[in-house]
């Protein structure tokens, strides 16, 4: 459902975004009741909005290099940039890929200093939240921002595609430590964090086998050559 058009970028809410606001909301009621609806309430609306805010400086940093953005979508586990290609230019690549993170770090920043004024305990609960929302996605699990880093900081040695593979490869490695770590704590996030790490990671494996195959025969993969077949998008940040 799309909401808005931030700078002209499709904002959408995924379906299964309501079951975080309902989820959240009725637990909070169960368990301490009508009064923490509202504190509740404005987490939720701070929270969502620095998701929002976070994939803004993606998309905006993307457009500085004449990168269109398709959509924004927010999901219960973080929210996703519909980015139309990511350059291989690493320098290119850092700065869209640190852009959402700097917002968090803003933010936190903004918001500690009003917390000095007022010393209202649901600022620093913001100020944490983007703290730990900006230093979790600079974790170097590929696709996240990290990994994205990473990627670019090994393509100025080996090249882009060489460096994607071991990406790839080291974003497995932490989708499984998320599963992993996941099941002991018994941490839903955690799990749908690894879930999602396995897709994305799965459709970023098919797309180099393809470029491989586009850059050694000269022709496009036979499987991509049927009629409308989709365009790829590159999703950035939770």
């Amino acid at each position: 459902m799309q909401i808005a058009r931030p700078f002209g970028i499709p904002l959408r809410l995924h379906w299964s975004f309501w079951i975080l606001i309902v989820g959240v909301l009725g637990y909070t009621w169960s368990l301490v009741g009508v009064p923490a609806l509202l504190p509740t309430s404005i987490l939720l609306v701070g929270l969502v909005a620095s998701v929002v805010l976070h994939e803004l400086g993606h998309a905006l940093a993307a457009r500085r290099f004449d990168i269109d953005t398709h959509h924004i979508t927010l999901y219960p586990f973080g929210g996703v940039a519909a980015i139309d290609h990511i350059p291989e230019d690493p320098d290119q690549e850092i700065v869209i890929a640190f852009a959402g993170p700097a917002v968090n770090f803003v933010l936190a920043a903004v918001g500690g200093w009003l917390w000095l004024g007022t010393s209202h305990p649901l600022l620093m609960a913001l100020v944490l939240m983007n703290l730990s929302m900006g230093v979790f996605n600079l974790i170097p699990a590929y696709p996240m921002d990290g990994g994205r880093i990473l990627r670019s900081l090994f393509a100025r040695r080996m090249g882009w595609l060489p460096a994607s593979r071991l990406a790839v490869k080291i974003g497995r490695g932490f989708a499984w430590s998320f599963l992993a770590v996941g099941v002991v704590m018994q941490s839903p996030s955690l799990l749908i964090m690894g879930i999602f790490l396995h897709v994305t990671l799965n459709a970023e494996h098919q797309r180099l086998v393809s470029l491989h195959w586009e850059r050694t025969t000269g022709r496009p993969p036979p499987w991509e050559q049927s009629p409308g077949s989709p365009a790829h998008t590159t999703a950035l940040s939770l």
